[in-house]
């Protein structure tokens, strides 16, 4: 089973009347009190991200490269025979760097070759295919350990909504709670802020070098252009 859930905080500031321990000569002042309300409301999810990877490697970099790109070609293809749509595949990371030779004392010594990897992010918007898409996964050749799968609400404003009212709900409650306890009256709000949980979909910045060491290619040669799935941001 999986939930999502959204949450909202609301903070409000409120003139409060001191109605009793005032003197006749001295009107009441206004005093400033501030509160916290919290709300949360939880949902089923309709949504499913699941993060892929391919890692290849070669002698030369360009052999790494081509490698991982006819994987990912060849992958992007079999998820497609499963009705993805070009907005829903995106690639979130892609890695080149060189492997190399230890001796006894852990220190390198020389290049043996270079490992190119990559990571394809997959929206699901029919939930249930979930494990469908993971099993198709495995068979088709993933190499690389599934980074993550997280469940969200493709359109939470609705659930955002309740969650901003139980938060203003909470906030409102806490704020007579507290007058009616010192004896005061409640005024009006003077200022009022929300804090609210959002849902996002990154794309962390494509890597191409290793430590201090970046990743080269021969003057008379071409890199060979990497497989990249620009998918869609919300």
């Amino acid at each position: 089973s999986a939930s999502a859930s959204a949450s909202a905080s609301a903070s409000a500031s409120a003139s409060a009347t001191a109605c009793n321990g005032q003197l006749k000569d001295h009107p009441p002042s206004p005093a400033i009190i501030s509160v916290r309300g919290e709300g949360t409301v939880s949902a089923a999810p309709d949504t499913a991200t699941i993060t892929l990877g391919v890692t290849s490697d070669g002698k030369t970099a360009r052999d790494a490269l081509n490698q991982n790109n006819q994987e990912m070609d060849r992958i992007m293809k079999q998820l497609k025979l499963l009705h993805f749509q070009d907005k829903d595949l995106q690639t979130s990371s892609l890695r080149l760097h060189p492997r190399y030779n230890y001796d006894r004392q852990g220190e390198s010594e020389k290049v043996k070759g270079y490992r190119a990897s990559s990571h394809l992010t997959i929206r699901i918007r029919d939930i249930e295919k979930t494990g469908t898409v993971l099993d198709k996964a495995v068979s088709i050749g993933i190499n690389h350990v599934i980074d993550n799968i997280c469940f969200s609400i493709s359109d939470p404003k609705d659930i955002l909504q309740k969650a901003r009212r139980k938060a203003v709900h909470d906030a409102k409650t806490k704020a007579e709670t507290i007058v009616s306890e010192l004896g005061c009256r409640l005024g009006r709000i003077s200022c009022i802020s929300t804090d609210e949980s959002g849902h996002s979909y990154p794309m962390p910045p494509m890597q191409m070098q290793h430590g201090s060491r970046s990743v080269g290619f021969s003057q008379h040669s071409t890199p060979p252009l990497p497989t990249i799935a620009a998918g869609e941001n919300s």
